[in-house]
């Protein structure tokens, strides 16, 4: 499964729950009680004069996180099934499975509630016939309606308290939709807690963690569906956090993403432009609208945007590679020498980067072949004789520098492969034996 939010949110949703003071005694929300709680306040907020209450509702609210905490008022994600029967006794069935990886999930069955376990560690959990579908819903919907009431402010500050109260259990019930793969539900409760954000007794509050899981979660739901307005409700998220400077170039980055997804490169540039604007030497960005300009087929515009990227900063070896990048987009012949020249630089600054090596190396490997092409179809002996003298030329240059991009890159296998492909290809046409068998066996080794 897989899992983008860590477990620092759901620590940080449940720690002020689920501290217990070891001397104090444990009661558990008893289902049938709850309930009755909940008819008698139904009947409560249509009265006449108790649904006009500010206390009423208040009540309603509280009553309805109860609802929620039902079975999760003494579990936290990760405890074992030892400490899940201390509270809450033997279940009535367990159920186990092993997992493709070797792991053993075993899921606790009790009346009102499965907890699912994963090598003795709880996952995530599910409501048997819950009270109400969305609790949470109907404790926001009645805190609202209390401070709507309560015209003097009497209990602002405890309904305030209530309400973060609130977000920590949407974020907590989140996490485990988004656990269980339930992602629109996910998406609910985060939105959820920037509603309540939202609120005057919040002041606007931002809760960068929140509106970053809302952008991620909407994105996923957007992967999955084709639905174009969540990918549209993610850039929404990402742009508050640029606004708030929150995640930094990658934040940018991530809203590009998106507007390629939805097949808008203009604005993905337009993104990435503000991104460099804020973030000028930041190396992800630069290579992204580089990236993006060459995308659209904007070489020329691209040409000029890195020609002032380096004016800025001429010492990021990566900028002269994106240079190096855009001139072989070129068609004339001159920009190509233009090309090698700024890989060059790129590898004089730093000459770790395997990337510009193999290029390099690539480029003048077409030079080689091009002109081993044509003495294939040269007629004059003369002429002949002098285009394979340039191919073997071009192709002695290449050999070196594509020895180095594969000796510094560790970590591209495909880029590997490639490279040791073309030197293959060289060593063969050079009849040099052993070099060929060498890397010959590379490539298959691989």
């Amino acid at each position: 499964m897989k899992k983008l939010i860590t477990l620092v949110i759901i620590a940080t949703a449940v720690i002020s729950m689920n501290a217990q003071d070891m001397g104090t005694t444990v009661v558990l929300l008893k289902p049938s009680t709850v309930k009755k709680k909940v008819d008698k306040n139904d009947a409560d907020i249509q009265d006449a004069k108790k649904g006009i209450k500010a206390a009423t509702w208040q009540k309603r609210g509280e009553l309805y996180q109860d609802v929620f905490n039902i079975g999760l008022e003494q579990t936290s994600e990760g405890m074992d099934t030892k400490m899940l029967t201390l509270f809450y006794k033997e279940p009535k069935s367990i159920e186990t499975e092993n997992m493709e990886d070797g792991s053993l999930k075993e899921t606790y069955i009790y009346d009102y509630m499965k907890y699912v376990f994963v090598n003795d560690a709880l996952q995530q959990w599910e409501k048997i016939n819950p009270i109400h579908e969305d609790p949470l819903r109907v404790a926001i919907d009645a805190y609202v309606k209390a401070l709507e009431l309560d015209t003097k402010g009497i209990l602002e500050d405890k309904i305030k308290e209530s309400l973060i109260e609130v977000k920590a259990l949407l974020k907590r019930d989140g996490v485990n939709d988004y656990y269980s793969e339930k992602y629109d539900g996910a998406l609910g409760s985060f939105e959820d807690v920037l509603e309540i954000n939202e609120m005057d007794i919040f002041a606007g509050e931002i809760d960068t963690l929140m509106i970053q899981y809302s952008g991620i979660i909407s994105r996923e739901i957007a992967g999955k569906t084709d639905n174009d307005e969540l990918y549209k409700k993610s850039i929404g998220y990402y742009k508050q956090l640029a606004d708030a400077d929150f995640g930094g170039p990658n934040t940018y980055l991530q809203i590009k993403l998106d507007y390629m997804s939805l097949g808008d490169t203009v604005s993905a540039l337009e993104i990435l432009k503000e991104a460099y604007i804020k973030y000028p030497d930041t190396v992800n960005i630069i290579a992204n609208v580089a990236d993006t300009y060459i995308q659209m087929k904007q070489i020329d515009e691209g040409i000029a945007f890195m020609e002032s990227a380096i004016e800025k900063n001429p010492n990021i070896p990566e900028s002269y590679y994106w240079q190096g990048r855009m001139l072989i987009n070129k068609e004339e012949v001159e920009y190509v020498e233009k090309a090698i020249e700024s890989y060059s630089k790129s590898a004089e600054l730093d000459p770790t980067i395997y990337y510009v090596w193999y290029d390099m190396g690539y480029i003048y490997y077409l030079q080689g072949a091009d002109f081993y092409d044509r003495s294939a179809e040269e007629k004059d002996d003369a002429v002949r004789e002098k285009l394979i003298e340039l191919g073997k030329e071009q192709y002695m240059t290449a050999i070196p520098i594509l020895e180095k991009a594969y000796e510094l890159n560790s970590i591209n296998e495909n880029v590997r492969f490639e490279t040791l492909d073309l030197l293959q290809r060289i060593y063969y046409k050079e009849q040099m034996t052993e070099e060929y068998e060498r890397v010959k066996e590379l490539k298959a080794n691989m």
